[in-house]
This record gives structure tokens, C-alpha cells and sequence, in this order.
């Protein structure tokens, strides 16, 4: 398997650059940009896509590892695969019928489950092919994020988070971040710090996640060789994998190699604007979004703390996790944004926010004081914190 995938890589990169850069990250970017194939194939180590999936290649739905705008149809369908909806009731069960993400994507002998629409402010799911959705079912979009960074967040100590879980609970405006701990498959307890609601611990587990829902690959985390199929689907359980009992489509290995790759890329360097960041601690934007955090390479000027805040109301996510309310979020990195509005991406879970201006807005619950004091800055002050913000 490594072998084809090392020729996938030197394809790819060029047998200089290869030999020029960390191998595994090499082979790692190829895996990123290989489009799977449906089971059984003549390649094998490209098959086991499906049966249900929303893309066919990582790279589909994180183009250049940054975040895109979603691209919408004459009719309001969602044409780009950078957008899921989520489904789950208010405990965070799935689905009975459907899972726990809505499949756009079928094999010829297996229906997707239909389709995404852009409806008023937000996104349905349209198209039901499996009969209506559970009447408690939420739904909840989720625009792929920007993907950079990602392996310095890996190496903030945990008794750093913890210590600012701490700082909060004795503040005065009501943030009250949590972490959420993570049971492993070895039965060690970590601290999520990857995905919207915090609910993978290290990297790896983050692409098994995505490999399992987005593309329908079996990994050893989550070894069902149907991915999200439900038993009412019986299409979906009848069809053909690449894998097996003890043999996943996506072995360890492969998942590292993925997670070697992204660990490698450098989040962008934020602008400096002491005056700006300031302003950004004064309103207090910076009790949740702490500009730098310790790790073992220095520190990082990620813009989070890592850990769960309930942001009230109008930032209701729709679907959620078990033991995660709707409302509440991992704080999320503000490295990188300024890639993400030149882009046109939108901000917040669902790219619903268009500028900065309007993702405060939209925030409530712990962050009610913070977005007070915003309102209150004067004119001035008010532009300079978004320009600050808006240049990170």
C-alpha cells in the first residue's frame, strides 16, 4: 500500500520536490488530493469510496487548505462539496434513517440521500430519497474550515487550556469555557481540541472523522465498512467495500499520513497592530480568543483557548453532539481569517457571518459583555478593532 501511494506521491510532486521535502508529508498530500474510487476497482489501494459520501477527494472540499464560499445553483442547490448538513436531535443522537451527516453522493446502485439548498438564511436538506427525516431531527450546515495550522494546535499543553479554563471561572463577565474530554479507543481520556464542538483529541482522529463521514472510508477508529449507512438503508449495507472485518479501506498508516501532511503547514503569520489587539483585549474579545498560546515550539498566536463556550441563541448550530448543546462552540482559531474574507468564504460554522462586524453580532451567551462593549467603542475605535481582527 505505501508503495502505491509513494508513487501517487512522486506523480504528483515531482521526484525532486519529493526527495527535497518530509517524505511522509509528501505521501500525505497525495492522499489529500487522490480521488477514491467506488469497491471493487482494478487499483486497490484507490477503492472503498462510498456507498454514500459527500466528495470523492479531501482536497474537493478544502481547496487549497483554506476555506472557500459555498457555490450555489440557479435553484439555491448547493453545487460545491465544501458544505454538509448535520443531523441529530437536541441530545446530539443521529438520525435513525439518515446518520449523522446527510450523504449528497451515491454509488450507481445506491440513491444519495439527496441534496443541500440554500433556503432563507440558512440550508435544508431537499430531495428526502429515504422517506422524511425524524420530526426532532435538527439539521446544522458546516462549511469546511481553513485547514492551516492545525499541527501547532496539537502541541499546546493541556494543563495550559486547563489553567484558562480556570482564569475564566473566576471572571466577571460570565465566560465560563469547559474542555471536553475524549475516551480513545485505548481507553485513555484527552482533551478535544480539533472540529467545531472540540470532538476529536489529536489530528489523526480529525482525518479519521472525515475519511469516515465525508468519503465513506472504513478506518480503524471507525471500521463500519458502510460509513454512516443506517439499517433502513439497505442498498447502502449491500454494496461493496474495499475492506473487511480487521481491514479497513483507510489503515492507520494512511490516516497518519494525512495528519503528517496538514501538521506541516504553517498557519499564516497575523499582522501586528499593538493598538488593535488592545482594543481587541479591552472589549474583551480576548478572554475566549486568547491571541497566543504556549506549545512546545513557542508560542502561538492562534486567537483561542481551545475549549467549549455556549454563545447563546443566535448561534444555535442545528445539529449537535451527545453531551454538546446546539449553542456551544470551540472557540474558534482567528489565524488565517483575513485569507478566509478575501475569499469570500463567510464566517462562523456555516459562513453565514460576511464580515467581521456581523460574526459579533451573532454572538450571545458568554460572549453577551464582549459584543457590549464593542457596540459601545466609539466610531474610531470600533473600525480599528475590526481592521485588527480582519487582518489576522
Amino acid at each position: 500500500m505505501r508503495g502505491l501511494v509513494l508513487g501517487a506521491a512522486l506523480l504528483t510532486l515531482g521526484a525532486a520536490a519529493a526527495g527535497a521535502c518530509d517524505l511522509d508529508a509528501a505521501l500525505g498530500r497525495a492522499l489529500f488530493a487522490r480521488a477514491w474510487v467506488p469497491a471493487p476497482s482494478s487499483t486497490k489501494g484507490n477503492d472503498g469510496l462510498g456507498p454514500l459520501h459527500n466528495a470523492r477527494a479531501c482536497q474537493s472540499c478544502h481547496e487549497g487548505l483554506a476555506r472557500r464560499p459555498v457555490r450555489l445553483g440557479p435553484d439555491g442547490t448547493v453545487a460545491s462539496e465544501n458544505l454538509v448538513l448535520r443531523l441529530s436531535d437536541a441530545e446530539g443522537r443521529p438520525d435513525p434513517v439518515y446518520g449523522a451527516q446527510f450523504q449528497t453522493r451515491g454509488l450507481p446502485a445506491v440513491p444519495p440521500e439527496g441534496w443541500a439548498i440554500h433556503a432563507g438564511a440558512g440550508y435544508a436538506a431537499a430531495g428526502l430519497a429515504y422517506g422524511p427525516l425524524q420530526p426532532s431531527t435538527r439539521v446544522g450546515a458546516r462549511l469546511a474550515p481553513a485547514l492551516r495550522g492545525l499541527g501547532a494546535l496539537e502541541t499546546v499543553p493541556e494543563a495550559a487550556i486547563l489553567a484558562i479554563a480556570e482564569e475564566q471561572a473566576q471572571g466577571p463577565d460570565g465566560v465560563r469555557g469547559r474542555p471536553r474530554w475524549i475516551t480513545g479507543p485505548d481507553g485513555a481520556r484527552r482533551l478535544g481540541r480539533f472540529g467545531l464542538k472540540a470532538s476529536t483529541a489529536t489530528l489523526e482522529a480529525q482525518v479519521g472523522t472525515a475519511f469516515a463521514l465525508d468519503l465513506g472510508l472504513s478506518t480503524p477508529d471507525r471500521p463500519a465498512p458502510a460509513g454512516d449507512c443506517t439499517a433502513r438503508q439497505e442498498a447502502c449495507l449491500a454494496a461493496p467495500g474495499g475492506g473487511g472485518p480487521g481491514n479497513p479501506e483507510i489503515t492507520a498508516e494512511l490516516v497518519g499520513l494525512v495528519a503528517r501532511f496538514l501538521a506541516s503547514r504553517p498557519a499564516p503569520e497575523p499582522a501586528q497592530d499593538p493598538q488593535g489587539l488592545t482594543l481587541f483585549a479591552e472589549a474583551g474579545c480576548a478572554a475566549c480568543h486568547r491571541p497566543a498560546l504556549p506549545s512546545s515550539s513557542g508560542s502561538l498566536p492562534a486567537y483561542t483557548d481551545l475549549l467549549l463556550h455556549d454563545l447563546g441563541p443566535g448561534l444555535d448550530g442545528g445539529a449537535t453532539e451527545p453531551g454538546i448543546t446546539p449553542t456551544a462552540w470551540r472557540t474558534a482559531p482567528l489565524w488565517g481569517l483575513s485569507e478566509t474574507l478575501r475569499n469570500g468564504a463567510g464566517l462562523l460554522h456555516d459562513g453565514r457571518a460576511r464580515d467581521v462586524s456581523a460574526a459579533i453580532a451573532a454572538h450571545g451567551g458568554e460572549a453577551e459583555a464582549a459584543r457590549a462593549r464593542f457596540r459601545a467603542l466609539p466610531g474610531p475605535d470600533r473600525a480599528r478593532l475590526l481592521a485588527f481582527v480582519g487582518n489576522l
